[in-house]
C-alpha cells in the first residue's frame, strides 16, 4: 500500500488552518491591534514548525526515509493549506464580518509608519508622499490579503527547500 505523503501532509495543513484561523478570532476578540504587533510572527513560527513536523511525520510514516521531493511537498502542502485557510478567516473578519476593523487597523499602521519614519529622520515631504501612497492602499483589503498569501507562499518555498535538504533521509537500501 502506497503512502500519501500529501494527504498526510494536507491533514497536518488542516490542523494548522484551524490552530492559525482560532489565532485570528482571538486577536479579533481581545484586541484587533494584535494584528499589527505580533499576530505576524507567531503565524510565521507556527507555519515553519507545522511544516517541519509535516516532513518529520511522512518520513516516519514512510519507515524512516524520505526523499527530497517528498520533503519538499510534504511542507509545502501542509503550509499551503494552512495559510489559505488562515487568510480567508482574515478575509472573512476584515472583508464581510468587520470593514470597520480593517480601517481602522489601516489607521493605526499609518500612525506606526509615521512614528517610525519621523524618529528616523525623514524629511516631511518624503514622509507625507509615503503616507500618501500607504493611504491608496490599506493592508487588510481583500486584494492585499491573497497578495499576502502569494508572497507568504513563495516565502514559505525557499523555507520548504531548505527543511527538504535538511530533514531528507535517503534508504540506503536503495542506493
Amino acid at each position: 500500500m502506497k503512502i500519501d505523503v500529501k494527504k498526510i501532509a494536507a491533514d497536518l495543513g488542516l490542523i494548522l488552518g484551524l490552530v492559525l484561523f482560532l489565532l485570528n478570532a482571538i486577536f479579533y476578540v481581545v484586541d484587533i491591534e494584535l494584528f499589527l504587533n505580533g499576530a505576524t510572527l507567531i503565524n510565521f513560527v507556527l507555519v515553519i514548525g507545522f511544516g517541519i513536523y509535516s516532513i518529520i511525520n511522512s518520513r516516519k510514516k514512510l519507515g524512516g526515509y524520505i526523499s527530497w521531493n517528498d520533503s519538499f511537498i510534504s511542507y509545502l502542502a501542509c503550509v499551503a493549506v494552512g495559510m489559505s485557510i488562515a487568510t480567508l478567516s482574515q478575509i472573512f473578519i476584515f472583508v464581510i464580518l468587520d470593514p470597520t476593523a480593517a480601517e481602522t487597523l489601516h489607521e493605526m499602521g499609518m500612525i506606526m509608519v509615521k512614528e517610525t519614519y519621523s524618529s528616523m529622520g525623514v524629511s516631511d515631504e518624503l514622509l507625507e508622499q509615503m503616507l500618501i501612497e500607504a493611504d491608496k492602499n490599506p493592508s487588510f483589503s481583500f486584494s492585499n490579503l491573497t497578495l499576502g498569501l502569494g508572497l507568504g507562499l513563495l516565502v514559505q518555498v525557499i523555507f520548504g527547500a531548505i527543511n527538504a535538504l535538511i530533514f531528507k533521509r535517503g534508504n540506503p537500501e536503495i542506493a
